[in-house]
């Protein structure tokens, strides 16, 4: 039995060709794959270079006997089914569905239906959310423009505004200078500007894991944004808190590439939690959304 589970987000795609969850073929990275209305054909075109990259790698010539794909954006209901039919086109022997991204996270950290939290961060950011009898509930996930509050985006949105600050005299000094500097290839704060004037939010997204690192090393200001990142992730978490009234435990898990294990604003997000609700418990492992889906697909 072969399946395929995706994982298609804002920052990147990733696709998982498996036997079962525990048995694992062949892994492939690629374009982001988020998805808005009118873009459907975009994002399968991504989903399906997806799929084949990971049966080529599998060494398997024969399709896969389910998909599953669980898409940032897809929340609608008439992009979902725009986006399966894009890929029943070109996988017509296989089982194809199109989720959430939040349905494949809340599956790969909370098995069989089990309730939980699970909060994510990379490009943007969200949180989920499934109570005792099964029902899902959200918290942010609005997108750069209305929040993504606590998301690698804002937090170097925040970082690129407090440079700009200090370059102007009207902030303190910060290796973030620097370090921003660095990571684009500038050599000055006005070669900065114009390359804010024209970075997509992904881009500058793809600057937070500096901003960590600043952080670790001890920089005050860096320490300071990634700080109030990990409470502004906090709030997306006891937002959903409410839906788990009753547990004595409630599980946390989190997913995305700011909170990946090691990363400081992880540290000091999981260091809140405990702190505010002691009956929260902090699962250890991050999430493989991809995987989530592959139990998915074996479901069909």
């Amino acid at each position: 039995m072969l399946l395929v589970g995706i994982d298609g987000g804002a920052s990147h795609t990733e696709a998982i060709a498996a036997q079962s969850p525990d048995r694992v073929l062949a892994r492939w990275q690629g374009e982001p794959s988020a998805v808005r209305p009118g873009t459907e054909p975009d994002a399968a075109r991504i989903l399906s270079k997806g799929v084949a990259a990971v049966l080529e790698q599998a060494g398997q010539a024969h399709p896969p006997r389910a998909i599953v794909a669980g898409v940032a954006g897809a929340g609608r209901d008439d992009v979902r089914t725009r986006l399966e039919e894009l890929l029943a086109r070109e996988f017509a022997d296989a089982a194809v569905t199109v989720t959430t991204d939040g349905a494949i996270a809340l599956e790969a950290a909370f098995p069989e239906g089990r309730p939980g939290i699970v909060v994510t961060a990379g490009s943007g950011s969200v949180a989920y959310a499934r109570d005792p009898r099964g029902g899902v509930k959200r918290a942010g996930g609005l997108g750069w423009q209305m929040g993504d509050e606590g998301s690698g985006y804002a937090l170097a949105r925040a970082a690129l505004e407090h440079v700009g600050r200090a370059t102007d005299g009207r902030s303190s000094k910060t290796d973030l200078t620097a370090r921003l500097l660095l990571e684009i290839g500038a050599s000055s704060g006005e070669e900065l500007i114009q390359w804010t004037a024209v970075a997509r939010p992904r881009s500058v997204a793809a600057l937070a894991h500096a901003v960590c690192q600043v952080a670790a090393a001890g920089d005050t200001v860096a320490a300071r944004l990634a700080g109030e990142a990990a409470a502004d992730l906090a709030s997306l978490v006891e937002a959903l808190v409410p839906h788990l009234e009753g547990l004595d435990e409630m599980r946390v898990a989190m997913s995305g590439g700011l909170l990946s294990e090691g990363s400081v604003v992880r540290d000091r997000l999981e260091a809140l939690l405990r702190e505010r609700h002691s009956q929260l418990v902090v699962l250890a492992a991050s999430v493989d959304p991809a995987l989530g889906a592959v139990r998915l697909a074996g479901s069909l």
